[in-house]
């Protein structure tokens, strides 16, 4: 078996335009990639099986989906297509670190980590540039889980630039136990911003994060995903001193910190109150062979 994995992400700062036709919305994103990861094993089988194991509550591992709707099972049929081949049917092994449903990109993990595998595995030798091809036809943020860093990202995401790496900071995620729909949330997200939320153009929000003035933790999905899930706004402000912000469309909030020792604190206080939450800190490895 072939193995791969890729990097959960957080949205240090997320703005979002209006409804396009096509159905999609254009985003001004600086992605950043995370210590977790997604693990993806393959191998051939008779029909399309994927299995989930990893480091997560059972009541989340229960949410992935096993069957050909699981977005390893669409890459590897967007990948085939590419390289002008069968689909041939894969057994997926994935192992998870990354939360479900939560905003931290874990099935975008899981797809892009399917991809570098079955193109290391089928013998296809395609190019990264052109994986991220392939990766941007199954999810927005399939190609910047195969980048991973800090990277801006615009239209829907997926057209990627490599920014220089920030500074490692320690995260602590709070986990909500019940995902929210993406799809739901920019839903609501028209209904309440029917022309966009956009403030600052791509090249300012590469700017801003340079010099030191980029609103991190801005996220134009946060007064959506707070209409659908208003204890979403106590949870932010349940520790003293630190502000929780969104990541992506939620619910996951997020809690940033200079050390190791300041982010013990911030998950010991969380886990007392009975949140889940996971440690981690910023990374800049992007999908790999393992």
């Amino acid at each position: 078996m072939i193995y791969a994995s890729a990097p959960g992400k957080i949205n240090l700062f997320f703005e979002v335009g209006p409804l396009r036709p096509d159905g999609f919305h254009s985003v001004t994103s600086i992605y950043q990639s995370l210590a977790i990861r997604q693990r993806v094993g393959v191998t051939p089988a008779e029909t399309w099986v994927v299995t989930t194991t990893g480091e997560l509550p059972t009541e989340q591992l229960n949410l992935v989906p096993k069957g050909e709707e699981n977005l390893v099972v669409i890459a590897a049929k967007k990948l085939a297509e590419f390289a002008g081949i069968e689909a041939q049917p894969m057994r997926f092994e994935t192992i998870k670190q990354v939360p479900v449903a939560a905003g931290l990109a874990g099935g975008s993990a899981d797809a892009a980590a399917a991809l570098l595998a079955l193109n290391e595995h089928w013998s296809l030798g395609v190019e990264m540039t052109e994986l991220s091809e392939v990766a941007a036809k199954v999810g927005s943020d399939v190609p910047f889980a195969l980048l991973g860093g800090t990277a801006l990202g615009v239209d829907t995401g997926i057209e990627l630039e490599r920014l220089s790496d920030m500074p490692t900071k320690h995260i602590v995620l709070l986990v909500s136990p019940h995902g929210l729909g993406t799809k739901e949330v920019f839903g609501e997200f028209d209904r309440l911003s029917p022309n966009g939320e956009m403030s600052l153009s791509p090249e300012e929000a590469k700017a801003a994060l340079s010099n030191g003035t980029l609103p991190i933790g801005k996220n134009a999905l946060w007064g959506p995903a707070v209409d659908l899930r208003p204890e979403l706004a106590q949870y932010a402000g349940l520790v003293s001193g630190q502000q929780g912000f969104l990541t992506g469309s939620g619910p996951t909030l997020y809690f940033l910190t200079d050390t190791k020792e300041q982010a013990d604190e911030v998950a010991a206080k969380l886990s007392d109150l009975g949140h889940f939450t996971i440690s981690t800190q910023t990374d800049q490895v992007g999908a790999r062979l393992d």
